[in-house]
């Protein structure tokens, strides 16, 4: 079965536990919010009027559940507008997770529209903060992120480019890619290195 990076993102939050997160819908996150879509009986997505109101909903979800609160928003403004919220959830030490759209990975840096800065932009903010490249990085850096921030009681960030979310993963490729990881832990380093380039070119 092929699954969409968002599909991977979607299912490893729940992996972790997430059944409520908060949003507001936009062009930059819209193959995100059909995975939540296709998982509704299992996620329930809160629709907020501003994505300031989702910040502050995730960090107060968190506080008063102990659980990680998840926050969405689309790229630019959308993202810009999380902050209040997660500078709260940073200084009370609340576990939220914001994942915020960003522009085609081709447009980044050509002064298009919406193309801000979001990774500098959430450095401050976030004990994890990184941009997901596609589906066989999706999966690694969430559980990542998940696991930060609920440990550390912090805000963890993932950009999420339009392109790299709707990306396709299959069964295949990832059955190819765990018997490939351990192969590279029994090998010398030299050959190590080969058979990962190997890999890049091939995926």
């Amino acid at each position: 079965m092929s699954h969409t990076a968002a599909d991977i993102l979607v299912e490893t939050l729940m992996e972790w536990g997430v059944d409520t997160v908060f949003g507001l819908p936009g062009d930059g996150i819209n193959g995100l919010i059909e995975a939540f879509r296709k998982r509704q009986d299992k996620v329930r997505f809160i629709h907020v009027r501003h994505e300031e109101s989702a910040a502050f909903m995730a960090c107060a979800y968190a506080k008063y559940t102990g659980k990680l609160g998840v926050c969405v928003a689309t790229s630019g403004p959308g993202g810009i507008h999380l902050l209040n919220g997660l500078y709260d959830a940073k200084l009370d030490g609340a576990a939220v997770l914001a994942i915020t759209g960003h522009v085609f990975h081709d447009l980044i840096d050509t002064h298009t529209q919406q193309d801000v800065d979001l990774d500098k932009l959430f450095a401050d903010v976030s004990i994890y903060n990184t941009r997901v490249m596609g589906a066989s990085h999706v999966r690694n850096v969430t559980e990542l992120a998940c696991r930060k921030a609920l440990y550390h009681r912090g805000v963890a960030h993932l950009n999420f480019p339009v392109d790299c979310r709707i990306n396709h993963r299959t069964g295949i490729r990832n059955a190819t890619c765990q018997t490939t990881c351990r192969q590279w832990t029994r090998t010398a380093r030299g050959w190590q290195r080969k058979r990962i380039c190997a890999v890049r070119r091939k995926y």
